[in-house]
C-alpha cells in the first residue's frame, strides 16, 4: 500500500511540474523549435504569395533573405516551451500583416505578438 501511495504522490508531483506537463504535451504549449518552424512556415507562405506576384524572377532569393532575417529576429529559445495561443497570434500576424502591409521579417521584429513571445515559467 505504501508503494502505491508513494508512486501516486511522485506521479502527481511530476505532472504538476510545468516542464514535465509541457514535454508530455499535456498543456497548451509548444516547444520553441516547433514554434520557430510554425512562424517560419507562415513567413515562407507570405513571402511566396507576395513576392511571387510582385517579382516572380527574384522571388526565391528575396524569400530566402527574408526567411534568414525572420529567423534572426525571432527571440525564441528552441529548448523552452511557449503557449500555443501566443505562437498562433504571431503566426496570424505574419500571415496577415506580413502579406498585406509589411514583409514577414519586419512583422516579426515589430509585432508585439512576435517580439513579445515569452517562454513558460518553470515550476520546480
Amino acid at each position: 500500500m505504501r508503494k502505491i501511495l508513494f508512486v501516486a504522490m511522485v506521479s502527481l508531483l511530476s505532472f504538476a511540474n510545468c516542464v514535465v506537463a509541457d514535454s508530455l504535451g499535456l498543456s497548451d504549449s509548444v516547444k520553441g523549435s516547433e514554434a520557430r518552424s510554425q512562424i517560419k512556415a507562415a513567413a515562407t507562405t507570405s513571402n511566396i504569395l507576395y513576392y511571387g506576384s510582385v517579382d516572380p524572377a527574384n522571388a526565391g532569393i528575396i524569400t530566402a533573405l527574408d526567411l534568414f532575417l525572420t529567423d534572426l529576429y525571432l527571440k525564441i529559445d528552441d529548448s523552452k516551451y511557449y503557449k500555443q495561443s501566443d505562437v498562433d497570434k504571431c503566426v496570424k500576424d505574419v500571415q496577415i500583416i506580413g502579406l498585406l502591409v509589411l514583409d514577414p521579417s519586419t512583422t516579426v521584429a515589430t509585432s508585439d505578438n512576435c517580439s513579445g513571445l515569452k517562454p513558460n515559467g518553470e515550476i520546480i
